[in-house]
């Protein structure tokens, strides 16, 4: 294997390591847990096409039962709604409700300010705008990837 390579891989891990635990602090002093907020950015990504918690368990990779008792705490917290799903009364739908979307927006927000104020005074903006155009391309490749191996699958 090629060391730029592995070098990648390791810068990659390292940085998103350190926005994860910026972000930990917030969502500690929210009483939010790592699980409950990957949960919620599922759920608000997809808030115009409310997803399954089957959908849901395997974006996560978390077992059906896990994800339930999951979004029955989120529920219980003013973060999400459950709904039938109209077509198929079988299936639940989560939908985000204002508390879950501010949350996420909360998190995120606090997490782009210190990876602001981390690189300000580092990078010139034309270096900024081709750091993200370079991590855009490869997290692009990545999700292609991704897809394909979830075909064959």
């Amino acid at each position: 294997m090629n060391d730029t390579i592995r070098d990648i891989e390791l810068f990659l891990r390292r940085a998103d390591f350190a926005v994860r635990v910026e972000g930990r602090k917030v969502l500690s002093s929210l009483g939010v847990t790592p699980p409950q907020f990957t949960a919620l950015q599922f759920i608000v990504k997809y808030k115009d096409n409310p997803i399954s918690i089957g959908d849901l368990s395997r974006s996560m990779g978390l077992a059906f039962s896990t994800v339930t008792d999951l979004i029955d705490r989120m529920e219980k917290l003013g973060f999400v709604e459950r709904k039938k799903d109209e077509k198929d009364k079988r299936v639940i739908r989560i939908s985000p409700l204002e508390k879950g979307v501010h949350i996420l927006d909360e998190v995120v927000d606090h997490r782009v300010n210190f990876v602001d104020s981390v690189i300000e005074g580092h990078y010139t903006d034309e270096e900024k705008k081709h750091v993200r155009d370079e991590l855009k391309k490869l997290s692009e490749l990545l999700k292609e990837n991704k897809d394909i191996l979830e075909k064959k699958n």
